[in-house]
């Protein structure tokens, strides 16, 4: 006892010094002091008045949950990274860039998207030649490249200026940011070991100065990392000759940095960081390389790192945004899609809209008499519903799988009082919304987002709560239902599944969604393109 004592001492000792080595590395990175208004505040979502309603069994739902396990709201950051050059040695390709302190553009800009409560990551980049107006202390400056937001006013000035032009361009809010330059990407790079890619042929880009000799994998010091990432014009060596690869834009040269972006987090979970206490050593690399913003807290931190701490990398949902080609001046820039709304409604919060959700309706609120049905209330609002009825219940429910989360939080912000939310897998793709004797109506403007996600998540939460007693057995409309459902008379949109997914892939069940760019010429490119991991795609070793 006195020998196993002395062991765990020792071991909390241990463990103290490390985590104290960790919050002076934190400590010690440099922050930006981002003036009042410009990034956006983290919402804490106050339980609403109406969350106390009586549950299907009679008794009132509990509002006051232990906070220790409220879920973290969902945090926006814009990852810049500068092309400043300063520290690289002066034979590494991307060390003639400008050198002057302060001075950089954003050579790469992401939005990243944490939701703690959905074990969620959305990553989007942003073409650093969109045409935008930028934007400074709540003033339109000029038109221009957004990667030249970052100039207005240096780096101290820059990264708000940024954060703002995207704030009020694209109508993102942004909680934090972080900024990381050449020689911090090159260091960290080399602290994670290098990163390995795959190439299905030899590689090279004259410009960035990329160049991989041999087929097959190969190990990415940091040096040759910053080539890959900033490559624009790749060429692959088939049939004896150097052929280019796709069409030399920065959309691709996007994509190629998430590629990058999710086999470097692979690597350094296989290197140990999962665990902070370890790989102190780490923390401390990355904390010498990046630039934060003032709100950053340690605290914040460890909450979203313990949050993420199970993250599989290739679970991050990454979306390309839909712009086109156009000349301003001389100056060849992008323009938004109006398609991008949709790209961007993801990181304001709104993952779906009421067209991309099949409901069933089912009136369980006894005798009613009404002018509008409600299910084509909900049909008014644009959902694909399916009217059924069944005996009465007390309370309003909404019923859908883990998967169908944002469809179910989508359908509460309609509906007064707030309901109650089961999940159930079983469910499949269907989302259910009972209608209870509590039922009041349908709200002409959804209601506060974060409200009903707080709400939704708690149920979410609890992995039991359909094992309740009183809990509403499911419903297969079974003796219910109006017999005229898909009578034109109702002017009802009636769900189809099977029309439904054509709907979603364009008649094609083997297509999927993806992004374009409309451009003004057609180019013809016999070369492939790579992500860095083998056909199969496992990622080497």
């Amino acid at each position: 006892m006195v020998l196993l004592g002395v062991v765990f001492s020792v071991g909390m000792l241990v463990a103290a010094a490390r985590l104290a080595s960790f919050e002076d590395a934190v400590a010690s990175i440099v922050r930006i002091e981002v003036p009042a208004g410009v990034l956006a505040d983290v919402y804490e979502p106050a339980v609403p008045a109406d969350a106390g309603d009586p549950d299907a069994t009679g008794k009132p739902v509990d509002a006051d949950a232990d906070q220790a396990d409220k879920p973290l709201p969902p945090r926006n950051f814009l990852l810049i990274g500068t092309d400043s050059a300063i520290g690289l040695d002066a034979d590494d390709p991307a060390g003639h860039r400008d050198r002057t302190p302060g001075v950089a553009l954003a050579d790469a800009i992401m939005l990243l998207r944490l939701d703690p409560g959905l074990s969620r990551a959305s990553l989007v980049s942003l073409p650093r030649d969109l045409y935008v107006m930028i934007h400074r202390n709540g003033i339109p400056v000029r038109e221009e490249k957004l990667a030249s937001a970052l100039l207005v006013g240096g780096m101290e000035l820059g990264a708000p200026t940024l954060v703002e032009t995207v704030t009020n361009e694209f109508g993102v809010p942004i909680h934090n940011f972080v900024i990381i330059d050449f020689l911090g990407f090159e260091n960290i790079v080399d602290e994670i070991g290098g990163v390995s890619l795959w190439f299905p042929y030899p590689a090279r880009d004259l410009a960035s100065g990329l160049y991989v000799s041999e087929s097959g994998c190969t190990l990415f010091d940091g040096r040759a990392a910053l080539s890959f990432v900033r490559s624009r014009k790749p060429e692959l060596f088939i049939d004896g000759t150097w052929q280019r690869v796709g069409v030399w834009n920065d959309l691709e040269r996007n994509r190629r940095q998430q590629d990058f972006l999710v086999l470097a987090m692979e690597r350094v979970i296989a290197n140990g960081a999962r665990s902070v206490i370890v790989r102190d050593d780490l923390i401390e690399a990355i904390a010498g390389a990046t630039i934060l913003d003032d709100r950053l807290t340690l605290r914040d931190l460890l909450d979203l790192g313990a949050a993420f701490a199970d993250f599989d990398p290739t679970g991050l949902e990454r979306h390309s945004l839909p712009v086109y080609d156009d000349v301003v001046g001389t100056s060849s820039v992008l323009r938004l899609h109006p398609d991008a709304r949709k790209v961007f409604d993801v990181f304001r919060g709104i993952t779906l809209r009421p067209d991309d959700v099949p409901l069933d309706v089912i009136d369980r609120r006894g005798p009613i008499d009404e002018s509008v049905p409600a299910f084509q209330q909900m049909a008014y609002k644009g959902f694909p519903v399916r009217p059924l009825i069944g005996e009465a219940v007390p309370a309003t429910t909404i019923r859908a799988s883990r998967d169908r989360f944002d469809a179910a939080v989508l359908v509460g912000q309609m509906v007064t009082p707030m309901p109650r939310f089961e999940f159930d897998d079983t469910l499949g793709d269907r989302v259910e919304l009972i209608l209870g004797e509590d039922f009041g109506s349908f709200l002409l403007a959804p209601r506060d987002l974060d409200q009903v996600r707080a709400v939704a998540q708690a149920a979410l939460g609890a992995p039991d709560n359909l094992a309740d007693e009183g809990a509403l057995a499911p419903f297969d409309g079974v003796g219910y239902g109006y017999e005229s459902a898909r009578s034109d008379q109702r002017g009802l949109p009636v769900f189809d599944p099977a029309s439904a997914s054509a709907a979603t892939t364009g008649g094609d069940p083997s297509t999927s969604a993806v992004s374009f760019r409309a451009t003004r010429r057609t180019l013809r490119i016999k070369a492939t393109t790579f992500d860095g991991r083998r056909p199969d795609g496992s990622r080497c070793p």
